[in-house]
């Protein structure tokens, strides 16, 4: 009984090795296409969209009486909604309006990670984006970031 014990512990230490031998090389395969860059919490703040911007939003769901699905939808109305998108560092948004109350904004690709992709070909997997909740509080809308 002893010896058949003895070759399942074997056995069982020679798959663990196998195993951490193929996370190994998974690994460092993937070395070549991602990389992680750690990000400090005073650059993710510099990194957020204004509040000038998710203020604008608020103005359009209130002087149109919906949210906006599309930023090409919100700076065709007018030039203080096209001036709050200059400089905006993010190229992919996405409104998902829930109710007349409520709308999340997503925001992905930051240029200084599309450069980063550009210059290396390696995916960042610390790449900065996040989402902006809006909803009604009592009668006043409200904004709340959480960055990725």
């Amino acid at each position: 009984m002893a010896a058949a014990c003895n070759i399942n512990f074997i056995e069982m230490t020679l798959l663990a090795k196998s195993f951490f031998t193929f996370l190994l090389l998974i690994t460092v395969a993937s070395c070549n296409t991602i990389t992680f860059t750690p990000r400090s919490k005073k650059n993710i703040q510099k990194e957020k969209p204004s509040p000038v911007l998710l203020d604008k939003i608020i103005a359009f769901r209130e002087e149109f009486k919906s949210w906006p699905f599309s930023r090409e939808e919100m700076t065709a109305k007018g030039g203080s909604y096209r001036s709050v998108f200059d400089g905006f560092p993010y190229m992919t948004i996405r409104f998902k309006v829930i109710d007349n109350n409520t709308m999340t904004f997503y925001f992905s690709e930051h240029r200084k990670d599309v450069q980063n992709f550009r210059e290396t070909q390696k995916i960042d997997l610390n790449s900065y984006g996040g989402e902006v909740k809006f909803y009604k509080e009592k009668e006043n809308f409200i904004w709340k970031i959480k960055m990725y």
